[in-house]
């Protein structure tokens, strides 16, 4: 008669059981922490690359010794409408109008957006429309009148606590973009400025 060995391989039913709870239990607490990272990321990414936009735009104004305007378009537009969080896109504009349009399609530098999913993007009146630099670098509205401004960015997830949900990209008249943190919290529904 052979004897079992103690070595045998394998788990025993409470062993897999504990296992499974324990990765349960893990699991459980990862999840809406990986959620805050995902939507903490897509509100840096997006808040960067409209910060990006914003530099380059005002770089290329300086380089062309031309007014560049930004403004909100859809991918494709070749006109200026729509919301922030649909993408935008920067043109040369030499001779400004009433209203924020290239003249030409060869004018238009580069787009940017549309924003992820849950992402909203908003500016007070001063730079709901557009924002447009010129050939000093300024920002500067159409009329000629120093533009300044906020452009928020929030994320509608509620992955997100209300004082982490936005951020304020603050345009000077002398044409600067300062990122800041919103003082206070930020409801879930964002909009503003």
């Amino acid at each position: 008669m052979r004897q079992p060995s103690r070595h045998a391989a394998g788990f025993t039913l409470v062993e897999l059981m504990v296992t499974i709870a324990v990765l349960a239990i893990l699991l459980a607490s990862g999840i809406p922490a990986f959620a805050s990272l995902i939507a903490s990321n897509r509100l840096t990414s997006a808040t960067n690359e409209l910060i990006a936009s914003l530099q380059t735009a005002r770089t290329e104004a300086l380089r062309r010794n031309a007014r560049v305007t930004v403004c909100p378009a859809a991918s494709g537009a070749t006109a200026c409408a729509g919301a922030w969080r649909d993408g935008w896109m920067a043109f040369v504009d030499p001779t400004p109008g009433n209203a924020p349009a290239p003249k030409r399609v060869d004018d238009i530098l580069f787009r940017g957006g549309p924003a992820p999913h849950n992402i909203t993007i908003v500016g007070n009146t001063p730079v709901s429309s557009y924002v447009s630099f010129t050939a000093d670098g300024t920002s500067k509205l159409l009329s000629r009148a120093f533009q300044a401004g906020t452009l928020r960015v929030c994320s509608t997830a509620t992955a997100l606590g209300d004082d982490r949900r936005a951020r304020h990209l603050v345009l000077t008249g002398a044409g600067r973009i300062v990122l800041k943190h919103p003082p206070t919290g930020v409801p879930s529904t964002c909009p503003s400025p």
